[in-house]
């Protein structure tokens, strides 16, 4: 992932360019957004209810404001980067 970041870097993009790429690259995660939640057993949303007080115990998470602020600053910056 790493080369592949260093690869579309290098890339001389207008900043059009750059939104068109941020859009298509965010675009699937609209799209999950926007499904219907999957179904599960009792058991699999226990355990997932688990993990994610484990996580929360570890301060491995972030609040929705914190998660889409650092979303939106990626997606701006990538989008109005000068080009080289």
């Amino acid at each position: 992932m790493n080369n592949l970041w260093s690869y579309i870097q290098g890339l001389s993009l207008t900043a059009s360019n750059r939104r068109w790429l941020a859009e298509r690259l965010t675009e699937p995660l609209r799209e999950e957004a926007s499904a219907p939640p999957v179904l599960q057993t009792w058991e699999d949303a226990l355990a997932d209810l688990d993990e994610s007080e484990r996580e929360f115990e570890r301060g491995d998470v972030l609040s929705g404001e914190e998660f889409n602020a650092q979303c939106l600053a990626l997606i701006d910056s990538f989008a109005t980067k000068t080009c080289k």
